[in-house]
């Protein structure tokens, strides 16, 4: 076996994993990513109905840290799943890096044992079955809009859409030199 076919399997399979892992990122990504332009769709009037923002009011009933990545400070990977009044058909995703957590855990801790007494606020926009929380509000304290919209949101959507388009295009320029090239023979000389 030559070591360019050996090279050739291995820019192919290098190839083919940044395309997958652009994938996933994508999927972690997309919920977010959907309610910024939802959020800046509706703000330019190109917007449905069904796509503006929706106010809920209650006490939280629920508080749940994915286990896979909880507390990793990995944007899109670090998330809040809580839920308002015990509606279990009306999920929230809040999207927070420890900064914001450490923020917000000045007024609300989610893991506190009177978590469930303070009444909030919460401006979110739907995206499927979920709605990803744009700003939370108590008599306690406040998370912004700007603090986590402009602050954190957009910023990291904006890179994880510029590393995605980076892997898929490592991943097919690999695969298409895998693919493509031809390994040069040497000559032999008699």
């Amino acid at each position: 076996m030559s070591v360019f076919r050996v090279r050739k399997v291995a820019f192919i399979n290098f190839g083919l994993l940044l395309m997958f892992l652009a994938c996933w990122v994508s999927w972690y990504m997309y919920p977010l990513v959907r309610s910024i332009t939802k959020e800046f769709s509706w703000e330019y009037g190109f917007a449905a109905a069904e796509w503006e923002e929706h106010f809920f009011y209650g006490r939280v009933s629920y508080a749940a840290v994915p286990s896979l990545f909880g507390g990793s400070n990995i944007p899109f990977f670090d998330k809040v799943f809580f839920q308002l009044n015990g509606d279990t058909g009306c999920t929230f995703v809040l999207y927070a890096n420890d900064e914001i957590l450490d923020y917000l855990a000045e007024w609300y801790d989610f893991s506190d044992t009177n978590a469930s007494e303070v009444s909030m606020e919460v401006r979110a926009v739907k995206i499927g079955d979920k709605y990803i929380v744009k700003s939370m509000q108590s008599s306690n304290g406040a998370l912004s809009w700007e603090d986590l919209m402009d602050g954190y949101h957009f910023y990291w959507c904006f890179v994880g859409v510029g590393l995605v388009f980076v892997m898929i295009a490592c991943g097919l320029t690999l695969v298409l030199i895998g693919a493509l090239h031809r390994p040069h023979r040497a000559k032999r000389l008699n």
